[in-house]
């Protein structure tokens, strides 16, 4: 299995002609997408997509358009308020997961786990969440760092989100001490602020003694890939 990232909160994996797109959201411009579905379309067919949660930054109604055009057979698997919203944008379909199940995309088999959006503050209510395990070996979370009920071989770090801490962030990867992590919500962050908040991850990881990975992004390389 192999993968590159999307801004912010993306990432697309492949795996043995097959491509998975997760959380492909608003931060992730028409162009960016496009250099996406052409750079693994040359090799894979795109299998389907996980959306963790309805929030824009996590999936957008073109973006998720443009996959379909792409990969009309490519499954949805989100929560309920997700799959109702893009119902309302005219994407239908989608598969409504929840926390324990599993499924098959292509050569993807994908595990479920988690069920709630962190808290962002007490006048806003805490929505569905869900988190993904990918071929028993990557997991992601989305908006949650809720330990998941297993240990990650590749753990997704929300580095920089409105919802947590930096200590929130480090006590996350110190309670699951995955053996390799990747940053994710980086988005919001500096530079200058994502070297620093990297460092701690660092920090935690040296405790641990795990590894932090760093998907690419295509930017300047449509053949860029991290292998897992």
């Amino acid at each position: 299995m192999r993968g590159f990232r999307l801004s912010h909160a993306g990432l697309v994996l492949e795996h043995e002609g097959h491509a998975l797109f997760i959380d492909p959201g608003s931060f992730t411009t028409e162009t960016e997408l496009a250099a996406a579905i052409e750079a693994v379309s040359a090799e894979s067919t795109i299998a389907g997509v996980v959306i963790t949660h309805e929030h824009g930054d996590h999936w957008s109604a073109p973006n998720l358009a443009a996959i379909r055009a792409a990969a009309p057979g490519a499954g949805v698997f989100t929560t309920r308020a997700t799959a109702e919203a893009l119902q309302a944008a005219g994407i239908p379909d989608a598969v409504v997961v929840h926390e324990g199940d599993s499924a098959t995309a292509g050569r993807f088999e994908l595990d479920f786990y988690g069920h709630r959006h962190e808290v962002l503050h007490a006048s806003i209510p805490v929505i569905d969440n869900i988190g993904v395990r990918v071929n028993g070996s990557l997991a992601y979370g989305g908006d949650s760092l809720a330990r998941p009920p297993f240990r990650a071989d590749v753990l997704g770090v929300p580095i920089g989100s409105p919802w947590s801490t930096i200590g929130d962030v480090m006590d996350f990867v110190l309670a699951n001490a995955p053996r390799r992590v990747f940053l994710t919500h980086d988005g919001m962050l500096s530079g200058p602020g994502l070297a620093l908040f990297e460092q701690r991850v660092r920090e935690a990881l040296a405790v641990t003694g795990g590894e932090l990975l760093a998907f690419p992004r295509l930017d300047d390389d449509g053949g860029a890939r991290l292998e897992l």
